[in-house]
């Protein structure tokens, strides 16, 4: 029988790090035109990321991705994370491209980048996720990074925000409220409330 310690510790990582996914697609698989940027986090984190330009639009949508997945998606399909999805009975690869190329072909620009200590971005507060309280310095950062760009500063913002990323997008209104004032819609798809 393992010991209580060792239950409690495992439950505990389990519930605060993550194994990175990989980054198995990208936008010009899609016909995407797209640019690598890097941006800050509100406490100077690097965060990675696309930018899908539509020429001629002035409307724009930040995705922010669910826990464990990145910008790409998330690779369910493969092990070792495979395992993190087989217990809620998903093994099937989810993949955002198409929901950027629809976006895309519906007349919008796109940023979709990894949150902190997931995808291509940089390790921060101990290489542990933290349900968005600690993310949602990412959203921000998204929305501070699109308004200090000369090409993006005057867009329609919309915000669309998955599990994790939508509680950061919800604490990160509540912290960074001047951020938000240019924001004109938001998609909040299942936020889990722990708090």
């Amino acid at each position: 029988m393992a010991d209580t310690s060792q239950i409690v510790n495992v439950l505990g990582k389990g519930l605060s790090s993550g194994v990175r996914s990989p980054i198995l697609h990208r936008p010009d698989e899609y016909g995407l035109t797209y640019e690598d940027v890097t941006f800050p986090s509100m406490d100077g984190t690097p965060l990675e990321a696309w930018w899908i330009p539509c020429p001629f639009s002035d409307k724009l949508v930040i995705a922010n991705h669910p826990m464990c997945f990145n910008r790409y998606g998330f690779a369910s399909h493969l092990d070792p994370w495979k395992q993190t999805a087989a217990s809620g009975g998903n093994t099937i690869e989810v993949n955002y491209m198409r929901e950027y190329k629809h976006l895309h072909d519906a007349g919008y620009n796109v940023l979709t980048y990894d949150l902190r200590n997931f995808g291509h971005s940089g390790t921060a507060n101990g290489d542990i996720f933290t349900w968005g309280l600690l993310e949602s310095r990412d959203v921000a950062g998204s929305l501070q990074y699109v308004k200090s760009r000369p090409d993006t500063c005057t867009m329609s913002i919309g915000l669309l925000s998955r599990c994790m990323g939508a509680n950061a997008t919800f604490v990160a209104l509540t912290r960074y409220p001047e951020l938000f004032a240019d924001v004109r819609g938001m998609v909040i798809l299942q936020p889990v409330s722990l708090y």
